[in-house]
């Protein structure tokens, strides 16, 4: 006789209006180490284990999805059998990393002599910021898709001792957690690259910025219109040119009425000759 199946137990869920927005520190300490101790997780979180590298980033996060990023469990895959250079080839693309790995760390409180505590940052995980390529490298195109990789570090690997458990367990190192979302803003740009008259409005906007943090930093930004002095410097020499030509007038002998008065003169003098002569 077969035994009877026991209901399977609804799995509970957030609350209507809270969201998933763990820090980099809760999700190595509270998440990723879990999932390395093959400890379970807090309950209400669903973050599966996936093989990333068997699927295309659009089918980790289809069309539709209630939330903007997905968090998913992994392991680490090495490229060659003997060394431990990561695999990041899939189907249709690549991960390509982009910077340096960044630390992750959470404050624990130290006693001081004389000062009670302190707070010292202790190392628990690494960060890797990574893009997604459609093609073989080095061709591929990039895309928008983007994922953190979170790995454990630090203290992070040290051993844990489980209450009834003899021994203390060692997170398994091969785990990661990787956050999947697309890059903020690629649908505002492509709607940008649609409408031939935003990008003029854009520039304008980002020109008004740039001179509004020059004036609040104490420069003053000055425009200088080389065609408006061109222009002023052409009116100038035209007005220097009219009053040179009217010195010029000046200076110069014009025949004026004293010249008139002084041939009449003459005239009358003969007159007056001939008078006599002939008297």
């Amino acid at each position: 006789m077969e035994a009877a199946k026991e209901p399977a137990v609804a799995k509970p869920r957030l609350p209507p209006g809270f969201r998933f927005r763990p820090t980099d520190e809760e999700l190595v300490v509270h998440y990723l180490r879990r999932r390395a101790l093959a400890a379970p997780l807090p309950a209400a979180v669903d973050i599966p284990d996936v093989r990333i590298l068997a699927h295309d980033p659009s089918d980790l996060l289809p069309p539709g999805w209630s939330e903007q990023e997905r968090y998913f469990f992994t392991c680490k895959e090495a490229k060659y059998v003997k060394g431990r250079r990561a695999n990041r080839a899939t189907g249709a693309g690549y991960w390509k990393a982009t910077g340096k790995e960044k630390p992750v760390a959470v404050a624990v409180a130290v006693p001081v002599p004389a000062r009670g505590q302190a707070a010292q940052a202790v190392l628990v995980g690494m960060k890797r910021s990574l893009v997604f390529y459609r093609g073989k490298p080095p061709t591929g195109s990039k895309t928008d898709w983007v994922m953190h990789e979170y790995r454990l570090a630090g203290a992070g690997l040290a051993p844990c001792r489980r209450a009834g458990a003899g021994a203390a367990a060692r997170p398994a190192e091969g785990w990661v957690l990787c956050r999947v979302f697309r890059k903020k803003g690629s649908a505002s740009a492509n709607a940008a690259a649609a409408d031939p008259g935003s990008d003029g409005e854009a520039e304008e906007a980002e020109e008004e910025q740039q001179e509004e943090e020059v004036g609040a930093a104490g420069g003053a930004r000055a425009f200088i219109d080389f065609f408006a002095r061109a222009d002023a410097v052409a009116a100038g020499r035209r007005e220097q040119q009219q009053q040179g030509q009217q010195q010029r007038r000046a200076s110069s002998p014009v025949v004026s009425s004293s010249c008139l008065t002084d041939a009449s003169h003459e005239q009358h003098g003969r007159e007056q000759e001939t008078t006599s002569r002939g008297a």
